[in-house]
């Protein structure tokens, strides 16, 4: 790292610029190597940013007036940016950010929006184990022509550890019944090998309406498999 002295014609510069990276920190004006970006070339982000070109590929052969219909929906939703509560959310984020988690769960790509409520959200009411059997059930019939959901969980933790984000890896659902779905080949590919009944789980369930871009907020819980 070097210290930069600007003339009284260049008074400052910041970003990048071939192999350098001009920045003002605690040190005054500097300039430093660029940092090379860390490796994420894993296949979950490799699947991730192939659904997102499919989505911005479906944005762009929107028309102008089904472009205006997901801006629109905000005035209606209210939805709003992580950061800030009195920023609303673009049409088009609203668009890449819905269309993902329906991607992620299996469902095709919404066409047409549904001026509705959001559907009540699904809360986790069971958790099996067995031999080559890895199953959850959910306080609602889920048909999938209301509302979907995704779900996510840790491996165990100890009983009274506090319900934690820590480690949560999606699970991708297989309806068994209307409300109960088997999710042993979804855990083992995320961590290996089944765990052991009476053992607790940390997980999240993320509620999404399937007729229009609402979605509940994450719940988080701790929850015991049962043998």
């Amino acid at each position: 790292m070097a210290r930069v002295k600007y003339s009284s014609i260049i008074t400052d510069i910041s970003g990048s610029v071939g192999g350098l990276t001009f920045q003002r920190n605690k040190f005054g004006n500097t300039v430093r190597q660029k940092p090379l970006p860390v490796n994420s070339r894993s296949l979950s982000q490799y699947h991730i940013r192939q659904l997102i070109t499919t989505i911005q590929a479906a944005w762009q052969d929107l028309s102008d007036e089904e472009r205006l219909q997901w801006d629109r929906f905000l005035d209606f939703s209210g939805q709003t940016i992580k950061s800030s509560s009195s920023v609303k959310l673009s049409g088009h984020s609203l668009y890449l950010k819905y269309q993902l988690y329906r991607l992620l769960a299996g469902l095709s790509l919404l066409t047409t929006i549904t001026y509705i409520p959001m559907p009540s959200a699904c809360t986790l009411s069971s958790a099996a184990v067995a031999a080559n059997f890895l199953q959850i059930s959910i306080n609602a019939v889920v048909t999938h022509t209301e509302k979907f959901f995704l779900f996510s969980m840790t491996t165990p933790r100890q009983s009274n550890q506090a319900s934690s984000p820590s480690g949560l890896r999606y699970m991708y659902t297989v309806p068994a019944t209307a409300g109960s779905f088997r999710i042993e080949d979804a855990y083992e590919e995320a961590f290996g090998v089944l765990p052991p009944a009476l053992s607790t789980f940390h997980y999240s369930i993320l509620t999404f309406s399937m007729l229009a871009p609402l979605y509940s907020g994450r719940l988080f819980g701790k929850f015991t498999f049962l043998p």
